[in-house]
C-alpha cells in the first residue's frame, strides 16, 4: 500500500481570547477542531469553506509555520513535530506555500532576481552563476523571461506576481506545496493560465499539492479529491467526481446547491438559523 506524503491525525489548533476580567473563564477559538486526512503523491487535494472555517490555518500547521495545540501531522511516516532544526531546516527544501496575496507576499523593497535567489543562499546551493541561471530557467517555466530578474514587485501585474511566488516556491524543487487562496485575487481569464500552469509543473516535478480556496469551481476543476471544511472540521472528503453525487452535510449541500448552473431546475439550497461562533463549538 502507498505510504501517504502527508498524514494529519487529529489536528487541533485553539488560540486564547484575552479574559475581560479576571473573573471570566478561558475562552478559546477553535481554529482547527480534530482534522484528520492524508495526501498521496503526485494528487492534488482541494480544501474548501467560506472564510473562517479554519483551512489557511490548517495549512500553515502542516508546514509548521504555526504549531498545533494538539494531534500528528507526519511526512513520508515521520513527525515532523519531532524534527531537530537541522532536520526542519532540510525539510524546508521539501514542502513550500504560495500565499493568497501576490502583493503582500513579495518584498517590495527587493527585486525578483533576488527574491527568487534568496532560497538558494539559505539553503547554500551553487554559486552565485548557478544560482543566476536557476533563477533565469524558472523564470521561463513560469511563463516569464530573463529581464524581469531587475524589475520590482510594484512593476509587475497581479498575474505576474502570482507567477514569480510561484517560481520562488519551485526553484528548490519541492515534493509538496500548499495553494493558499493562489488564484482568488485574479482575474478570472487569469485564473485558468494560473491553474494551467500549476498542472504543467505538478506534472514536471511530481508535486503534490494540498489546494485551499472557497471556491467550489475553481476545485472542481483542479483537485482529484475535495475535503469541506466548516467551523474547524472536515465534514465530507471524497473524490471530485463521487462527492458531487453523494453530499451528506447539510453544509456540503449548500455548498455546492451554490455554483452557478443553467439547469433551471435546481435550487439554491439555504441553511437556516445563525452561524455558530467558533468560541461555542
Amino acid at each position: 500500500m502507498t505510504i501517504p506524503i502527508i498524514e494529519v491525525e487529529n489536528v487541533y489548533k485553539y488560540y486564547k481570547q484575552a479574559r475581560k476580567s479576571f473573573s471570566d473563564k478561558n475562552k478559546y477559538v477553535k481554529a482547527v477542531n480534530g482534522v484528520s486526512f492524508s495526501l498521496y503523491e503526485g494528487e492534488s487535494f482541494g480544501l474548501v469553506g467560506e472564510s473562517g472555517s479554519g483551512k489557511s490555518t490548517l495549512g500553515q500547521v502542516i508546514l509548521q509555520l504555526i504549531n498545533q495545540t494538539s494531534g500528528t501531522v507526519k511526512y513520508r511516516g515521520k513527525n515532523v513535530s519531532t524534527y531537530t532544526k537541522k532536520e526542519l531546516k532540510a525539510w524546508r527544501k521539501q514542502v513550500q506555500i504560495v500565499f493568497q496575496n501576490p502583493y503582500a507576499s513579495l518584498n517590495p523593497k527587493k527585486t525578483i532576481g533576488w527574491i527568487m535567489e534568496e532560497p538558494l543562499n539559505i539553503h547554500r546551493i551553487g554559486n552565485k552563476a548557478f544560482r543566476r541561471q536557476r533563477v533565469m530557467e524558472v523564470l521561463e517555466e513560469v511563463g516569464l523571461d530573463h529581464t524581469f530578474m531587475d524589475r520590482y514587485p510594484h512593476e509587475l501585474s497581479g498575474g505576474q506576481r502570482q507567477r514569480v511566488a510561484i517560481a520562488s516556491a519551485i526553484i528548490l524543487e519541492p515534493e509538496f506545496m500548499v495553494i493558499d487562496e493562489g488564484v482568488s485575487a485574479l482575474d478570472v481569464s487569469v485564473q485558468a493560465q494560473i491553474l494551467n500552469l500549476l498542472k504543467r509543473l505538478q506534472r514536471k516535478y511530481r508535486l503534490t499539492y494540498l489546494f485551499i480556496s472557497h471556491d467550489l469551481n475553481v476545485v472542481q476543476y483542479f483537485c482529484d479529491r475535495i475535503a469541506v471544511m466548516y467551523l474547524g472540521e472536515i465534514v465530507e472528503i471524497g473524490e471530485t467526481e463521487e462527492l458531487g453525487r453523494s453530499l451528506k452535510h447539510p453544509y456540503t449541500k449548500a455548498l455546492f446547491s451554490s455554483i452557478l448552473s443553467l439547469d433551471e431546475s435546481e435550487e439554491l439550497k439555504l441553511l437556516d438559523g445563525n452561524l455558530p461562533s467558533l468560541l461555542e463549538i
